[in-house]
């Protein structure tokens, strides 16, 4: 049996700072969950060259760049930052109603310039 222990270095902590922050981005351009599955953050940062364990990881995310970006890590998915204040928006349908009855005169004024 081979015991093989890989260091982190500096540059492989920014690049998955990096990854990290490309994700946070792109689930708020998308409007997703700021969440993704262990396994695959794991797959994305192994596909980058960094050789990375579910328990490195947790590591990781207690230091400096990745504990400004990861807010959780559990068995299942890491939630980013800022993810664990967001609930569900709510409206009340008169006010969903509203806004859409807005939106709509709006949409027909342009409409008729």
């Amino acid at each position: 049996m081979r015991l093989l222990e890989v260091e982190t270095s500096q540059a492989q902590l920014e690049r998955l700072s990096a990854l990290a922050q490309f994700l946070l981005g792109r689930s708020e351009d998308q409007s997703a969950q700021k969440k993704i599955s262990t396994a695959s953050f794991i797959a994305l940062a192994n596909n980058m060259g960094i050789p990375l364990t579910d328990g490195q990881l947790r590591d990781l995310s207690q230091q400096e760049p990745l504990n400004q970006l990861i807010g959780n890590i559990d068995d299942k998915d890491i939630v980013f930052k800022g993810a664990e204040d967001i609930g569900p928006a709510q409206m009340s349908v008169d006010q969903a109603r509203t806004t859409v009855d807005t939106m709509a005169k709006r949409a027909a004024k342009s409409a008729m310039q």
